[in-house]
Formats: structure tokens, sequence, C-alpha cells
């Protein structure tokens, strides 16, 4: 492909280095597909003519689309990063088309590229990323907490101690136990806190259309402020059948990857909620388009996230700072909170249960390079 062609503002990228990263949770979390005790993710360091660093990150999740870490990692070493060494000019949003032409899957891969662009451009020019996406129209968010598979009393003492901090905002896991017992889970939880706290039901694709109905029935008249992913991701026509039976929200993470599919789910009315992943749909840019389509058809948007290190969280929040068709409810900022170590310094960000932006250039975050390498389980150097 053609370089450029236009005045550029960014200088060739010359050196790369690219970490598979893993580190454990404080808690072990309990999921539809099992219990995680470990998170790995692959970090990307790149270095421009002037200097310049950029980081990304991919949180490749083979539940999702079928590709792991490792993948990520050969797809980097051997594909997308030399061809960024090609450009003389990698603008992001160019870099993001001509990888899209070489690989048109391995979101998680490009979306760390476009990361680290985009956080090199932030530098170069001394604005946030929030900046270089159309400009920020608020500059915090509430932050909710997520509760494992499990019962109500399982969910109070950690209710309570988060609660204390300032989180307002839940989600229940679930998609496990029998819908009788979530449906007395909702009944008891709402029963203990009022509408002190809000909560979300997050199934991960644990409930068949029959068992969706019976647990949308059997909640009515809850506060529930939404249900995301219900039913396995590609069963679009039974999201749509569920969300026109109900008068809950229907949110969709595992069925929304990449654009095109985001524009089935708006025209099918398979969901009124896109929950975005930044890493998950590639990267800021392209997360950017996805919440546009959400916003065109009168949806609104749930920051979500992968099981994510500080790059990820902060490409996130500068991504979610211009979107004006969030959900009035908590954000999935958290993420760093949950690991035994991070090698950023994303979680001083979060502050009485809300998550603050930096004003500092790129994504904002400062990285401990000597941290990456500690957590690294596999590394590559390449030179342009």
């Amino acid at each position: 492909m053609s370089d450029f062609p236009g005045t550029a503002t960014m200088a060739r990228i010359v050196s790369a280095e690219v970490f598979e990263i893993e580190a454990a949770f404080v808690t072990p979390y309990k999921l539809t597909h099992g219990t995680v005790a470990t998170t790995t993710a692959v970090m990307i360091k790149l270095v421009d003519a002037d200097g310049i660093v950029g980081w990304g990150e991919a949180n490749a999740a083979q539940s999702f689309t079928g590709e792991s870490s490792a993948d990520v990692f050969r797809a980097l070493n051997e594909i997308l990063l030399p061809a960024v060494f090609t450009a003389s000019a990698p603008e992001p949003g160019w870099i993001d088309r001509m990888l899209d032409g070489l690989m048109p899957k391995q979101l998680y891969g490009k979306g760390s590229v476009s990361m680290a662009l985009l956080d090199i451009l932030g530098k170069r020019l001394n604005v946030p990323v929030s900046t270089l996406l159309g400009g920020a129209v608020r500059d915090e968010l509430p932050v909710l907490w997520p509760l494992s598979n499990g019962t109500a009393e399982d969910d109070y003492a950690v209710i309570d101690e988060k609660a204390a901090q300032g989180f307002t905002s839940f989600m229940l896991k679930m998609g496990t136990s029998p819908i009788a017992d979530e449906i007395a889970r909702v009944a008891a939880l709402e029963a203990r806190y009022s509408d002190r706290i809000g909560f979300i039901a997050d199934a991960n694709q644990g409930w068949d259309r029959t068992q969706s109905r019976e647990f949308l029935d059997g909640v009515k008249g809850s506060r529930l402020v939404f249900v995301e992913q219900p039913v396995i991701g590609d069963d679009l026509e039974g999201l749509a059948e569920l969300a026109r039976s109900t008068t809950f929200p229907i949110s969709v993470d595992e069925s929304l990857i990449g654009l095109e599919v985001a524009g089935r789910i708006a025209s099918l009315g398979a969901a009124s909620i896109f929950s975005i992943k930044c890493s998950k749909n590639g990267g800021p840019l392209r997360a950017q388009r996805i919440a546009s389509v959400a916003e065109a058809f009168g949806f609104r948007c749930y920051m979500n996230s992968m099981l994510e290190f500080g790059i990820t969280q902060a490409a996130s929040l500068q991504h979610a700072m211009t979107i004006n068709n969030l959900v009035d409810f908590g954000h999935a900022y958290m993420s760093t909170l949950r690991l035994a170590e991070d090698p950023t310094d994303f979680g001083s960000f979060v502050r009485n249960g809300r998550v603050k932006a930096p004003a500092r250039p790129g994504l904002g975050i400062e990285v401990d390079e000597d941290h990456v390498r500690r957590l690294a389980i596999k590394t590559q150097i390449l030179q342009a």
C-alpha cells in the first residue's frame, strides 16, 4: 500500500518490543466458563524516530474470537509490526486501514497498535487521546464492581466493602445457577440494598432463549438497569426476540465484534445497549465507529472491559470521555484494582467509586517498564 498522502504529524516507528505478560487476581473470578485465577495480555512498546514512546495492549480471549495471547504475539511480530515499520508517517487511522487490509481479523493485535500510535500522536501534539477522538464531553465516570457467579449471601460482604469505598454500581455474573436461584438472588439483593445500590445482570451467553425468557419474566418489577448477553453471541434473532418481549434493556457483548455486526445488531433491534470493549473492538478508533452506530440508532453505550491491565483501561477511558450516549450507570474501570499487580498507574485514577481522566498527553498513564519485564513470560524485540 502507498504511504500516507497528507501532511504528516507522525515520525517513522524505528523499534518495537512485544511482551506477553501474566498476573494473578487478588480474588479468583467465577465466570460462566469457569473460575479464573490469572490473566494474560500482550503489551507493545513502540518508539518513533524522535524517541517518543507509545504503549498498547491486547487482551485476547478465545471465548470471543478464538484468538489467544500467543496468536496475538505471533501476528504482531510476523505481520502487523513489520507493516507499521514500512510507513514513513504512521498516522493511526491510516495504519488501521492498512492493517485491516492485511489481516481482516486479529482485532486485538491491531487494537494494540492503534493504542500505541494514538499514545505517540497525543504526546507529539501534547494533547490527550480524547482530543484526537473529537474532544472530551466529561472528565469522570462512575465505576462498577463485578460480582462472581454465586448467591446473594456470597455477594453481601463484597457489596458492603465496596459500597464503603464509594461504589454504587454492581454487575451480577450469572449463567451457571438455576434460573430460579438467579431470580431469588436479584430479589434478595434489592430487598437488602433498596435503591442505594444498582445492579446489572450478565449471563455471559449462559442461557438459551427459554431460560432467558424465564429470567426476564421472573425479575419483572425489579430495578435491574439492564441484562447483558443472555444467549450465545451469534443468536442475534434470539436476542431480537428477547428485546421485543421485555422492558429491560438488552446489552450485547460477545455478539458485538466489528462494525458490520454492530450494524446487523442495530438493524435487527437485537439490543439497545452496546457493551464496548476497547481491545476486543480493535482499539479506540474502531470502537468509536461502533459507538457511532449505537448513537445513530438511539442506543446507549456501556464501557466494559476484558480482564485488562492499565494500558487498555486508559485507552478505553480516553474514548469514553468523548461519547455522548453512555448509560447512566457505573462503567468497567476497576480491572487493575482486581489484579495483584499492574505495571501502570491507572489504578490511581479510581477514587470513591469514580474514575477521573488524566490531563496528561497521549493515553495519560505512566508505564513502569521494569515491571512489565518482570511480568513478561515472553518478549520479542523488532527493529525497522
